[in-house]
């Protein structure tokens, strides 16, 4: 009996003093200490920046399913098309205006889209009851189709930033590609 005992004492023993090891192990070394008398500010002067090159980056261009866009349940509210991704590693000052205003025109047509589709779900509710599960489908088929079309919308725009900033750092010391 006290063998077991022992043995039952010694394995709980030997667990603690291998938790606290391993704790001690995970533990965050403390921050090594500034160097005293060096002026960080003179350290870099004269010396530039490299500049930071994002000729790699991605931005989200996933087409969305067609029925999102189209017509549904004969609300004539059909999305309209999103503009044309934009090259700013190549593209002129022009195309980069384009862009923008093809952007900006994109994000009215896309409220004017969502409005069409609030004003429709609004009419149908009015005339049918309010708790009839056919009204609550197309509601939720609706919302969804404004939620598609408000993200279409920033994605539009980030890849218009995303060609501005390209088009902001051609020449700015990054390689040609």
């Amino acid at each position: 009996m006290l063998k077991k005992i022992a043995t039952g004492a010694g394995l709980l023993a030997a667990l603690a003093v291998s938790g606290v090891v391993l704790a001690a192990l995970a533990m965050p070394q403390p921050a090594a200490k500034p160097q005293t008398g060096v002026n960080s500010a003179r350290l870099a002067e004269g010396k530039p920046f490299a500049p930071i090159c994002k000729t790699g980056e991605v931005v989200d261009s996933r087409p969305d399913p067609a029925w999102v866009g189209q017509s549904f349940a004969r609300d004539n509210c059909t999305a309209p098309q999103m503009p044309a991704a934009v090259n700013g590693l190549v593209a002129s000052r022009e195309e980069i205006v384009a862009g923008m205003a093809a952007t900006k025109r994109y994000a009215a047509l896309s409220d004017a889209y969502q409005r069409c589709i609030r004003d429709f779900v609004t009419v149908r509710q009015s005339r049918s009851d309010a708790g009839k599960p056919a009204a609550m489908a197309l509601a939720t088929i609706e919302n969804h189709r404004i939620l598609v079309s408000e993200t279409n919308k920033n994605k539009a725009r980030a890849r218009m930033d995303a060609s501005i900033m390209a088009f902001n750092e051609y020449g700015s010391g990054c390689p040609d590609q």
